[in-house]
């Protein structure tokens, strides 16, 4: 869809990719990908504990009552004697004699290894290019064309060859630590990516992945709070304790293996699995989305509801590529509702964290394509939870918001409970290695709080020292949107901003609501057939105001600031310079309406002319740049100086210009923020003065007039002398205030006041 300027000039430079497609984020392609894998890496590093192997079986892999442990295969103590020299061999000999040995002694009944060392998935599957060394499958889905089939594995295996840089969650220091930690690096930054692909893929509540390297092995158990890994054992010297915890998994259902139980996967057999074949399929009353005036024809063919092409593409486009076919079960009041999905229109980057997945998906009843969100969320102590928050936005009739059909209750992954004793077969698993406590995996680099579903039983519970627990759930809106890249035109995306913004100011004054999360992302387009008295039908374009997991009511009673909350919440390229900081503070509505002026200007830059001579260099020094402030990530220096300063410049002296209306919309925020910041930066210094000012100052009466000294300098004759030199300067220096006081002028606390509500910002953007 081509874009213009307000006054019609086409738009240079677009940076879009098709509408459908999964894409990194909104603003990845301004950042290279290895940049983004090695932050990513970053941040996932410290996100694992260490936990006993008997302590992990138990947990993790119980046996299923009605089977006793003495029903173990009996393993030869010398089943791995081929890979007594893992430490020379290559990886791809180390994963060929492995795989033999379980299968020519059976260990894990009614699974099977295969191998896909060499082949990534197929062709037209851009997403899976990647290849895993084998993984497990159950009997009867066992691939025979050496391609990883993401979409079956069970358990994932990945081998290395035995060098002890190669073992990621390795934190001894008996080694050259540099030398070291980008080759760790690089093979934890390989696995997270393989458990992304299948939890990406496949719908899940947590993985197994085994990591083999060299003699050594060691089990780990990831899920969206982190990974939980066991120690390395050498199991050609102890070969019992990997067997049974092989057979373990063997004996696991498919759910004790991760899969969601509240997921079905379809095959092409199914009836589901054709449903959505039928109605991927084009229809002559599906509607155009262009903004017009319906004719009779349209109207007469319209379905009732109407479904627009996009949508039904999207859902059509889905469906391409050999991404699995599921259908999702939703819990409801009246029952369980179902509906089938394929591939998400959006998915979240990184292991740890909300995965959040977005699909355009059919409801099993009433055959109409809805929004289906899939997430997980932190178990923080207060939060509501996004359903309960979008049923009380629809209660007071808030206005762009999505319209929630169905939600499913948060719900804690299950985990088997820890036994209170030890169990008989604990020794088999214990009595060949020596074995260490649960700890918490921290690298010294670590600089983020770690997450997980298990906390470190030697934590004493400390928010610092435990994992935190997430909890999964599903919500279904009623408006399949468009992302905010379709606008059209200046004039259009202004609309759609001032849409949500109207959205964002009741939600805030109606249902006491702050949103907390203004990014591009979250502000969508949602075209709609409006009917209004007197008029012909037309098709419209709404601002959507979506995505209110972080949405926090504004009640006095319960606080923002709570110890058991984030520090900071939001996406970084559209935060406040405020709330980028570094010091912590609550979200007000000041820093929400900076986040909305950041929206405009990164889309307005993106897809509008403009005399910018480098946009991508721009937006990413504006939105992805930040400074280290006391070892922690703050806010960039250009968006910094652009609302503190008041100006946007793309050159030395050069102010950004569109050469439309947008000018001024951005001209007239900027002036606004510049002055909430000075009187900011006011208050602070006052504050400080205060603060460390000596009290013995501050006790001291001032001089009485007899005492104080006189403020004339020298005789009669020098002061004339005096005041005929100032004369002469007069007109520069008419202005009682020094240029670049601190000390706001009343015309800035006016403007600054200006930011406390809605109302300023809606008007000059309607303007």
């Amino acid at each position: 869809m081509a874009k213009s300027n307000i006054n019609g000039t086409p738009i240079a430079n677009r940076y879009s990719t098709q509408f459908g497609s999964g894409s990194i984020s909104i603003l990845k392609q301004f950042v290279s990908l290895a940049q983004y894998r090695l932050a990513l890496i970053d941040d996932m590093a410290h996100k694992a504990i260490h936990m006993e192997v008997s302590e992990f079986a138990d947990r993790f892999l119980p046996i299923p009552s009605g089977i006793s442990f003495e029903d173990h295969p009996e393993w030869p103590t010398d089943i791995f004697s081929d890979l007594a020299e893992g430490g020379t061999l290559l990886e791809s000999d180390i994963a060929e004699r492995f795989r033999d040995t379980i299968k020519t002694h059976d260990v894990t009944p009614g699974m099977q290894m295969a191998s896909s060392p060499d082949k990534p998935e197929l062709d037209d599957m851009e997403d899976f290019k990647q290849k895993i060394d084998t993984a497990f499958y159950r009997d009867g889905s066992v691939p025979t064309d050496s391609r990883p089939h993401w979409a079956d594995q069970l358990v994932s295996v990945e081998f290395k060859r035995h060098e002890m840089n190669k073992d990621p969650f390795d934190d001894h220091v008996n080694y050259n630590f540099d030398a070291t930690a980008d080759e760790r690096k690089k093979v934890h930054g390989q696995i997270i990516t393989y458990a992304e692909v299948i939890f990406r893929v496949q719908q899940r509540t947590f993985l197994f992945l085994l990591l083999v390297i060299g003699r050594n092995f060691c089990l780990l158990r990831w899920d969206r709070s982190g990974t939980i890994v066991t120690c390395a054992i050498d199991y050609v010297a102890h070969p019992h304790t990997l067997c049974e915890l092989l057979w373990r998994i063997s004996l696991q259902s498919d759910k004790g293996l991760g899969p969601d139980s509240s997921a079905t996967h379809l095959h092409p057999e199914d009836y589901d699995y054709k449903q959505m074949d039928f109605y991927a399929q084009p229809r002559d009353s599906d509607l155009a989305t262009e903004e017009r005036t319906l004719t009779e024809d349209e109207l007469a063919s319209m379905s009732d509801p109407p479904v627009f092409k996009y949508v039904r593409l999207s859902f059509h486009i889905s469906l391409a590529g050999g991404w699995p076919r599921y259908r999702l079960e939703v819990p409801h009041a009246d029952g369980i509702r179902k509906f089938l999905v394929c591939r998400p229109l959006f998915y979240a980057n990184g292991m740890v964290g909300r995965g959040m997945r977005g699909y355009i998906a059919l409801d099993c009843r009433t055959q109409q394509f809805v929004w289906l969100k899939d997430a997980w969320q932190v178990d923080y102590k207060k939060v509501v939870q996004e359903g309960a928050i979008l049923q009380k936005l629809n209660d007071e009739e808030v206005v762009n918001v999505p319209t929630l059909l169905f939600w499913e209750e948060a719900q804690v992954a299950a985990e088997p409970d820890p036994p209170s004793s030890p169990s008989p077969h604990d020794r088999l698993l214990s009595s060949s290695v020596t074995l260490v406590a649960p700890r918490l995996y921290k690298p010294a680099t670590s600089r983020k709080q770690s997450r997980t579903a298990v906390k470190a039983e030697d934590s004493g519970g400390s928010e610092e020292e435990t994992l935190h627990r997430h909890i999964h759930y599903r919500i279904v809106v009623h408006e399949v949107a468009l992302p905010l890249s379709e606008f059209t035109t200046g004039q259009n995306l202004v609309s759609i901003i001032v849409d949500t913004l109207k959205a964002h100011r009741a939600a805030f004054e109606k249902a006491e609501i702050m949103h907390r999360d203004v990014s591009g992302g979250n502000i969508l387009i949602y075209p709609s057939v409006e009917y209004v008295e007197n008029e012909p039908p037309a098709m419209v374009w709404r601002g959507l105001l979506c995505d209110w997991e972080m949405g926090k009511t504004t009640k006095v009673e319960e606080s923002f600031q709570l110890p058991s909350q984030p520090p900071r919440t939001g996406t970084w390229q559209f935060l406040s310079a405020d709330m980028l900081s570094g010091q912590p503070k609550a979200v007000e509505i000041p820093d929400e309406l900076e986040s909305f002026l950041h929206v405009l200007l990164y889309y307005a830059l993106r897809y509008l002319n403009s005399n910018c001579p480098n946009a991508a260099e721009f937006l990413e020094s504006y939105f992805d740049a930040y400074t280290l402030k006391h070892g922690e990530y703050v806010c960039g220096q250009m968006k910094e100086a652009a609302v503190k300063g008041g100006t946007l410049q793309v050159g030395w002296n050069v102010p950004l210009e569109f050469d439309s209306p947008m000018d001024d919309a951005l001209a007239q925020l900027l002036l606004l923020f510049k002055a909430h910041y000075k009187v900011i930066a006011y208050k602070h210094v006052q504050y400080e003065t205060t603060r460390m000012r000596p009290p013995s100052i501050i006790s001291k009466d001032p001089p009485t007039a007899a005492t104080a000294p006189n403020s004339s300098s020298g005789t009669h004759r020098d002061a004339e002398e005096n005041e005929s030199i100032k004369a002469l300067v007069a007109p520069l220096v008419k202005k009682k205030r020094r240029v670049g006081s601190l000390k706001p002028t009343t015309e800035e606390e006016a403007h600054s006041r200006l930011l406390s509500d809605h109302l300023s910002m809606l008007g000059i953007l309607l303007t």
